[in-house]
This record gives C-alpha cells, structure tokens and sequence, in this order.
C-alpha cells in the first residue's frame, strides 16, 4: 500500500491526529482513550509551556485512499540538549496500522526533520520528554495502563527495530497488592526511621498546590539531575503539571518530609483515574462525571506512584521507606490498597533493591525507550 505523510497545520489535520488511536484501538479492551481536550491542548503553541523551549512538528500520514493512516511528532527539545550538551532529537505521539513501509515513512519523516535541524541522533518515544508520558511497552499488555503511562500493540517494538532502531534504556513497572503483600517489614523499618531521626512527614497542601510548587520542583530537579534522560522542568511546566494534577490529588497520598524544618523529600502518587477514562470515551464531560459526580463516579480502587526523591544529603537515612510506608496505609485506608510504582530506571540499583527485596513486588511491565543514529 502506499502512503503520504503531510505535515499537520491545521485544526481539521489535528483533530484526525487525534482521533487515530481511537480507531486503531477500537478493538483493544486494554487500550484507554485520552481526554481530547487535553490532547489539543498539549499541541497548543501558545498554551502549552513545553514550546518555549522546544521545537515541535507534527506528522499525520494517509493512505492512497486519504485516509489518516499513522501519526507521529519530531522534537527538538533545547532544554536536554543544553543540560546534556547534545544533539539529541525525539520522536513521539507514534501509532499506525501494521504495516512495515507505514512506520518506516513516518519514522523518516520525524528523522529528516531532526537531521535537518542539526541533529545527529533520535530518541523515542517521547510524548513530550521523560516528564509526560514516555517509553514504548515492551512487556504487560495484559491490562490496562495506568495514568500518564503508555500504551501500543506489542508489534509496534519489531516495526522500531526493523526500521534500525535499538534499545537505550527499560523503564520498569511494579505492581503492588495490599491483598496478597506483606508489608510489616517496611512499617517497621519507617517507625524505626521516625524513632532515629527528627523527620517530620506531612501532606501536600492541594488546596495551595502553586505554593508547593517551587519546594517540589527544587527538589525534583536536585534528586533527579544525575538520572539518565533527566530534563529539568520549568516552573511553568510544573505548574501546568500540578493544575493537571490537583483535581484528582488526594493530600494523603503525597507527602513530604521535613527535616529542622527544612523540606528534604517528596512523594506524589495519585488515585488512577485512566479507570475513569477508559469510561469517558475521550470526552472531557464525561471524564468530569466519572472522576466528581457521585451519581456518575467510577470506584478507583489503584493509585500510581509517580515521583519520590530524597535530597542527596539525606540519602540512606530510610526516608524512602518513611514515605513508601505512608503511601501505602493511606492507599489502603482510601480502598486503593494496589497499584504501580512506575516508572523505574532499569539501573536504578537502590530503588529496584527496595521494591524487588523487600516488598517482593512484581516487574510487570517493561518500557523502551529506542535510538538511532542519523
């Protein structure tokens, strides 16, 4: 079969953009539509904070009948490159129908684009960086993903390879049921840090999220600076990120130690509110009905743990523990006693050490992220 690929500028173009994975998907029970307004506010230039560092271009590729057939994104993010001193591109937002040349033409699209900006190497994929959603699945199609992870057809991975791309790094996925998991140990490990140390462990205000914004991001970027792929958010990323976040926050599954008074780590994790998504078809009202409104709302009964770091100096004092214990009891006291700590570098040595010896918790999924020199 043969196939366009056309650079996307106007509205009707995005809005097919969008729409794709909806037909592609149609008959993938696991697959959970995203909310289109938000999708179209992510491709928003003048909204969105990720373009003012960032150079984005947007391809959708049709079919001889003109039908929308794959999409993808090429993306020239100044910030990694500044911080990592490179000339890295990323491809990102990528789906298709199984079909080798489809993938193949899409992927040169975004490749071309990145070569002719003066890149010399593609990374993928990334919808945008590693602070959104990243990461191809690899291994887990068993079920759905929770929020703000990645889903695609377990094809996808031979289509990357076959177009010359190989493995940069896993990201690990861990799951972790209350019902059938012992976590006395890592409750006494965290009374035994309380008794140990001055730590104070409080919750996140939500209600004054933006002023919890700036000790969150300074952390975040110290904690995860040296990480691979790191790249350090903007007060105004984080800020779209928390306004994002705060309708489904729950204080007590967020919280942060203090040290003399001074914060020192973090965690955030949040109720999965793909499982009202999936309901919601796409559509923002009824993703507001199925998250809000008691006639309508859908039992969320998992979380994901998205973020937790400790300031470098305050390392292997056991404040992991501390907050891992306290997101836990307080998943459990809220019916969400099961869910994802997601995601995990797959060299993260101490971090894989805690969930794997001594929560005994299951890696049951694998993302990929893939490159290509060009």
């Amino acid at each position: 079969m043969s196939f366009s690929i056309e650079k996307v500028d106007s509205r009707g173009q995005l809005s097919e953009f969008i729409d794709l994975p909806f037909r592609l998907y149609r008959n993938d029970s696991n697959w959970v539509p995203p909310v289109k307004f938000f999708q179209k506010e992510l491709f928003d230039r003048e909204k969105h904070p990720f373009h003012e560092h960032s150079d984005v271009t947007v391809f959708l590729a049709r079919d001889a009948a003109g039908r929308a057939a794959g999409r993808i994104v090429s993306i020239v993010n100044h910030t990694h490159n500044d911080f990592h001193d490179e000339k890295t591109g990323f491809f990102g937002f990528l789906e298709g129908e199984n079909d080798e040349e489809l993938f193949r033409l899409l992927l040169l699209a975004a490749e071309e684009k990145l070569l002719a900006a003066g890149m010399n190497k593609v990374m993928g994929p990334m919808n945008f960086s590693t602070n959104e959603e990243c990461g191809m699945l690899i291994k887990g199609f068993d079920s759905p993903p929770l929020i703000m992870m990645t889903y695609n057809s377990p094809w996808y991975a031979d289509m990357l390879e076959g177009a010359g791309y190989t493995k940069a790094k896993d990201l690990f996925a861990y799951y972790l049921d209350s019902d059938i998991m012992d976590y006395s140990r890592m409750s006494r490990v965290a009374d035994l840090v309380l008794r140990r140390t001055n730590a104070v462990i409080r919750d996140i205000s939500v209600k004054h999220i933006h002023s919890e914004v700036p000790i969150i991001m300074d952390i975040y970027n110290e904690c995860w600076e040296d990480n691979w792929g790191f790249v350090p958010m903007s007060k105004r990323e984080m800020d779209v990120m928390a306004d994002e976040l705060k309708m489904i926050m729950i204080p007590q599954l967020a919280p942060v130690v203090e040290i003399n008074g001074e914060p020192v780590a973090f965690a955030i994790s949040i109720p999965d509110a793909n499982q009202a998504f999936k309901r919601a078809g796409g559509s923002l009202i009824k993703a507001v009905l199925a998250l809000k409104v008691p006639l309508f709302r859908v039992r969320i009964n998992q979380v994901r743990v998205l973020l937790l770091g400790v300031r470098k100096a305050f390392r292997g004092r056991g404040l992991e523990a501390l907050m891992i214990d306290r997101v836990i009891k307080s998943s459990i006291e809220k019916g969400m006693g099961r869910g994802e700590l997601s995601w995990v570098l797959e060299d993260n040595a101490s971090m894989r050490r805690i969930l794997e010896k001594d929560l005994h918790a299951d890696q049951y999924r694998t993302y990929r992220i893939y490159q290509k020199n060009i």
